[in-house]
């Protein structure tokens, strides 16, 4: 026994060396780092020199920021020979890009002879690093060659990126053509900068001869349509040639009449893109309660366009439908379901049943088998799903979605992201992560880094990353998580409202990223208008002085469930809230002026907006999920169908 005691003994204080050794490495990273924020460079250096000495399996973070600084007293040779150090020797690192982009650096400050070569060599590896373009281009012109700098200059203008505005001011006006500018307003609007694109167009159209008119005027028509001067765009379409896309301008524009007298000429035009402004037609038809009119263009729509048979021969079950003929309706449905396997059409075949007073029953079991999808949630949320499944089914679903606990996830560890964390380098450990996420080896990868994002609070990448991977009931809490559900509770409760359901709308507004901006306008986790900001901040006072203060969390969160309960009080129901949130008030009352839906499922189904539409659908779908996982700790409100 003494013998074991004395072996154990031994052997600790064999092993107190490498622990002390490890231990004040990170003391050297961690006091080196700092001293480099706190601009105490020599400190730094000296503290991480002693790091660089085995601080795995931090040795090139060591090694970065001890390049910096040497740089920052001025000792780029220094700099240099420790960043190569680090290229050299650690390939597979986050840093590699900043790493090679300060060998450019350090290599122009002592002037060598090989930096033209870095350059290329770098935007081979990286061609989307604009600002090293940029900084290529000016090397260039330095040293004497500007018709090279020049053709990087005009490809930097022509991407419409962020150095386009400074590379135009390396270029003369004969260096741009027509077509060069013609290139960059496609490129302005996909970037959904269509106010600079339509100023730019405007410009050459007077200078341009026939030549490239219409080419011209297309993506002026585009640029227009983008900002919704729908008139404006359908009088520049027709300067253009392009018929689709000006009666399609026009029926946005609510020149129906004028788009109707088209009609004839839309059903013979060959164009398939017509068929979608046809099926709109009809449908308008349906609502006014030209139903005769409806199914008649419908059936012409199949005739001409048989391609687009599926969208047309839908119109005609659901006019069936909303019109009671539910015999018809569900025979539609049936050869729809049977053709393309779509669960819309198999929930409408079994509601159609159902409401002549059949047994669905089966249709009913079966969408839950086709897996969870808005229908499935809505057969759910109706209660229909009590009535579809035996006693046994319903226990095997229950088993089937247990909420995930962190108890069932696998042990799973990353030295590098773990030491980071525990030496408080957060930005460097989300840094880390991001550069696992993007190349995982393993689910136990990405269930890692879900986990780790979620504990810095960093839903935006959990979720992104979740959504990329094959679904697995162990991602769900990184799919849906209970993001700022502390606050979320707090006012959802202040205003009787269901805190999941604030949280699915967070969760498609802006996928949890505080930070998101539309190309609308819109800010932060409830995507807000700054208009609407303002009309609910002169009533709940939280000083909302710029822009700034809508990203904060806890008043965009403040203002924006405050709207929803406003809009769920207008409304009577969540799903016609939830479409007003995305519409508009307006939109939706005068979507709902003439109609008579019978449930909210219809409301849903019929909202002629498919941006919309599908919105409201994710959002509901979220909440399903939301529903079944989430915890038993978290507060809920009981929701009728009739209320939803």
């Amino acid at each position: 026994m003494r013998y074991f005691i004395c072996l154990f003994i031994l052997i600790f204080f064999l092993s107190l060396p490498a622990y002390a050794e490890e231990t004040d490495c990170k003391a050297y990273l961690k006091e080196g780092k700092i001293a480099l924020d706190n601009s105490q460079y020599k400190e730094a250096i000296k503290r991480l020199s002693e790091a660089v000495k085995g601080c795995a399996p931090l040795d090139d973070y060591a090694l970065f920021w001890l390049s910096e600084a040497y740089h920052d007293v001025g000792n780029y040779k220094e700099s240099l020979k420790v960043i190569r150090d680090l290229l050299n020797n650690y390939q597979d690192t986050p840093l590699i890009k900043q790493a090679r982009i300060r060998e450019i650096t350090e290599a122009s400050e002592i002037s060598e002879e090989n930096i033209e070569k870095l350059y290329e060599s770098y935007i081979i590896d990286y061609p989307n690093d604009q600002r090293m373009k940029y900084l290529y281009a000016k090397f260039l012109i330095q040293n004497g060659n500007k018709s090279k700098a020049k053709e990087f200059f005009k490809d930097l203008y022509i991407s419409a990126g962020p150095y386009s505005s400074a590379a135009f001011n390396e270029l003369k006006s004969d260096d741009i053509s027509t077509e060069d500018i013609i290139e960059r307003s496609s490129n302005l609007i996909d970037r959904m900068q269509y106010t600079k694109a339509e100023d730019e167009l405007r410009a050459i159209i007077i200078k341009d001869n026939e030549k490239l008119q219409n080419q011209i005027y297309k993506n002026l028509g585009i640029s227009l349509f983008k900002q919704k001067k729908y008139k404006e765009a359908a009088e520049i379409f027709a300067k253009a040639h392009e018929r689709y896309w000006e009666i399609r301008s026009l029926y946005r524009a609510g020149e129906k009449e004028t788009v109707n007298s088209s009609l004839k000429e839309l059903l013979d035009n060959g164009d398939n893109r017509m068929a979608s402004i046809l099926i709109s037609l009809a449908a308008d038809r349906r609502r006014e309660g030209k139903i005769d009119e409806a199914l008649s263009l419908y059936q012409s729509i199949i005739e001409k366009y048989p391609s687009e048979s599926e969208d047309a021969l839908w119109g005609i079950g659901w006019t069936y439908y909303l019109t009671g003929a539910y015999d018809k309706a569900s025979e539609i449905f049936t050869k729809l379901y049977d053709t393309y396997k779509d669960s819309r059409y198999l929930y409408w075949h079994a509601r159609s049943i159902e409401v002549a007073g059949g047994d669905a029953k089966q249709m009913y079991h079966s969408l839950i088998e086709k897996g969870r999808n808005f229908y499935g949630a809505m057969t759910h949320v109706k209660g229909l799903l009590s009535s579809a499944l035996s006693e046994h089914e319903k226990i095997k679903l229950a088993n089937d979605i247990v909420p995930v606990t962190k108890n069932t996830l696998p042990e799973k560890k990353n030295e590098r992201i773990d030491t980071l964390f525990s030496i408080g380098f957060s930005k460097e450990a989300l840094m880390e992560l991001n550069y696992l996420a993007r190349n995982p080896d393993s689910i136990e990868d990405v269930l890692y880094a879900c986990n780790k994002f979620n504990e810095l609070k960093e839903y935006r990448y959990s979720v992104g990353l979740a959504v990329k991977v094959p679904y697995n009931e162990k991602m769900h809490p990184y799919l849906y998580p209970l993001a700022y559900l502390e606050i979320i509770e707090s006012l959802a409760k202040k205003y009787d409202i269901e805190p999941l359901i604030v949280l699915s709308i967070v969760r498609e507004e802006s996928r949890f990223n505080p930070e998101a901006r539309s190309p609308a306008g819109a800010i932060g986790l409830m995507q807000l208008m700054p208009s609407t900001a303002k009309r609910f901040d002169s009533i709940l006072k939280l000083n909302i002085n710029n822009m700034h203060d809508i990203f904060d969390i806890e008043k965009n969160l403040k203002i924006g469930i405050y709207y929803l309960n406003y809009l769920i009080k207008e409304f009577g129901s969540y799903a016609y809230a939830i479409a007003a949130y995305n519409a508009g008030e307006q939109t939706v009352k005068r979507w709902t002026q003439n109609a008579n839906y019978k449930s909210v499922d219809e409301f849903i189904e019929d909202i002629p907006y498919i941006e919309t539409k599908n919105y409201v659908k994710r959002v509901i779908n979220t909440f399903f999920e939301y529903a079944l996982f989430s915890p038993a700790g978290v507060s809920r409100k009981t929701i009728s169908f009739e209320m939803l």
